[in-house]
């Protein structure tokens, strides 16, 4: 099935193909490959070793471990304790990785891939932020929403990226009623399921950041604490590792502390709500030309012809193609093929039975070199 569809970036030819998973679409009799392995895991996470969680690490490890994640990140409250204490590494099949969340004037930080401990309270935030930069960290806007502690400094520069979606603020914070009577009375994966919603201000703010800064990465945070109450536990590890996982593209395994921050540095992710479907490691969206890939979820490409972005899904869903943030073409598809003709940051979101599954980093269609602008001339006559 084809048929063409007259959007606000122009008309793009809209189609499906129909191939594996694994690779991508079929040119001159050959299938063309990303060449990524895809790797699920879940971060922001806390336990005992801060002050507002009673699950432990122990705990982590044993959720992670039973849901076969391939990583974990930690980000204890303003300390880097377990990574002192030798946490970070291989537990079972587990990679866990240490980073820390950082309470700054501007609001909360997370910072990952750092070793020293960051002094908060002398710092302004973008002095923060420079600071993790310097240790070759990686920074996210925790929360950008949160209620009580909502982002405000939207000057700064320098972030690697921003939650754009929190389970614990953009999902269970708008619950914690219903979430205390549900745990009582009746098993808990129908009430979370029934509480998943589209995080829309947290996806415009990112959308608004990428049309400023350029490139910024996004990711879905599970800020999971657990805890425990009359011998009961809300928001356990095992739900929340399900309400949200970062999905990274890696050209290699086994995985490494390098791999994961490397991929998360480049935009190279993106997230599912495991409790609506399983995407089984099987999500691709790619950039090619019918011969080559040219990029996949993060990349920076130039426009050329016959340029085309590639969806593959593990199961058919509602597809939306975002556009610098607009919505611009749906389908309900397993595998859709989009001809591009036109410069922007083209991201992508499916939903199942209502609710939203998939949400993929930008790829970044920039001009090519002799449709950009000339520079304005720097000269000045009297």
């Amino acid at each position: 099935m084809c048929l063409v569809l007259c959007a606000v970036s122009g008309c793009a030819v809209l189609g499906t193909i129909k191939q594996p998973l694994a690779q991508a679409v079929a040119a001159g009799g050959e299938l063309l490959d990303d060449g990524y392995a895809d790797v699920a895991g879940a971060l922001h996470i806390h336990t005992t070793y801060s002050h507002d969680a009673h699950g432990t690490f122990e705990d982590v490890v044993r959720a992670a471990n039973a849901q076969q994640l391939d990583y974990v990140i930690l980000t204890e409250h303003n300390t880097l304790q377990p990574l002192r204490e030798g946490k970070q590494g291989w537990h079972g099949a587990v990679l866990v990785l240490i980073g820390t969340e950082l309470s700054t004037r501007g609001g909360h930080y997370l910072a990952l891939n750092v070793t020293e401990e960051i002094d908060r309270h002398q710092l302004t935030t973008q002095q923060i932020i420079d600071e993790v930069a310097r240790q070759g960290g990686l920074g996210f806007i925790a929360h950008p929403y949160f209620k009580k502690g909502r982002w405000k400094d939207w000057t700064v520069r320098g972030f690697t990226g921003i939650e754009a979606y929190n389970v614990a603020h953009d999902t269970l914070d708008e619950n914690k009623l219903r979430l205390a009577l549900w745990t009582l009375t009746a098993p808990p994966e129908p009430f979370y399921l029934s509480i998943i919603d589209r995080p829309y201000d947290p996806l415009r703010a990112w959308d608004e950041l990428v049309a400023r800064h350029g490139k910024v990465v996004g990711i879905g945070a599970t800020d999971a604490h657990e805890f425990h109450l009359w011998g009961l536990k809300f928001a356990p590890y095992d739900i929340m590792f399900q309400m949200v996982r970062t999905h990274l593209l890696v050209p290699s395994t086994p995985l490494t502390p390098d791999l994961v921050y490397e991929a998360l540095r480049q935009g190279h992710a993106y997230w599912e709500l495991a409790l609506v479907a399983d995407a089984q490691r099987g999500v691709r969206f790619f950039a090619h030309d019918g011969q080559r890939v040219l990029g996949v979820m993060g990349d920076e490409i130039r426009l050329e012809p016959n340029l085309h972005l590639t969806a593959i899904l593990p199961q058919p869903a509602l597809l939306t193609l975002f556009k610098d943030g607009q919505a611009i073409a749906t389908a309900s598809e397993k595998s859709w093929d989009v001809a591009v003709s036109d410069p922007g940051a083209y991201r992508l979101e499916a939903s199942l039975n209502g609710k939203p599954w998939l949400f993929t980093n930008p790829i970044y269609v920039r001009p090519a070199p002799n449709d950009e602008p000339t520079a304005p001339s720097t000269q000045h006559t009297e």
